[in-house]
């Protein structure tokens, strides 16, 4: 597989999720909590950084924006991993969304509002609103932005072995 269909294919499948993120939201009534929306953050990166990739024709381009791609994954891993530990009680989440500690970033107040004003509870980051198999959301996304990630990655690698 080339590097640009590597990094079109990180590209789609990060859209994909965030599609279904929307998904949730707005069709299934579930707002997103302060560490879903961090995640967001990375994945939009890790999309925006995969699909100027694939764009690219230069080498340097394509590695450089194949990096930033996998960067944003990376953090949208890790956001998800935090967000994990925060739901499983291995550690405090921010006390604006789960009484622990708290870190300050910014989200979307917007779909908190929207979900009151439906009569949806606010979202709490140390709640699971939904599962499949015994994995939340946050769960399901540490693995799935990994992969992404690691699509990034062999696609970089496709184009520095181009180079030599």
């Amino acid at each position: 597989m080339s590097s640009r269909a590597l990094f079109l294919l990180a590209a789609a499948a990060g859209s994909a999720t965030f599609a279904a993120a929307l998904y949730f939201q707005y069709v299934e009534g579930l707002a997103p909590c302060k560490l879903c929306i961090w995640q967001r953050y990375g994945l939009g990166v890790g999309i925006l950084g995969a699909l100027i990739a694939a764009m690219t024709t230069g080498r340097a381009g394509r590695v450089a924006f194949g990096a930033i791609g996998a960067i944003g994954f990376f953090a949208e891993a890790a956001a998800a991993m935090y967000h994990t530990g925060v739901e499983r009680k291995w550690w405090p989440g921010p006390s604006s969304c789960s009484g622990g500690g708290d870190l300050p970033l910014v989200f979307d107040p917007t779909a908190l509002q929207a979900a009151a004003e439906r009569g949806k509870p606010i979202p709490q980051c140390d709640d699971i609103v939904w599962d499949l198999f015994g994995l939340s959301m946050a769960n399901w996304n540490v693995g799935m932005a990994l992969g992404f990630m690691v699509l990034c990655m062999m696609g970089v690698g496709r184009v520095r072995r181009v180079i030599a």
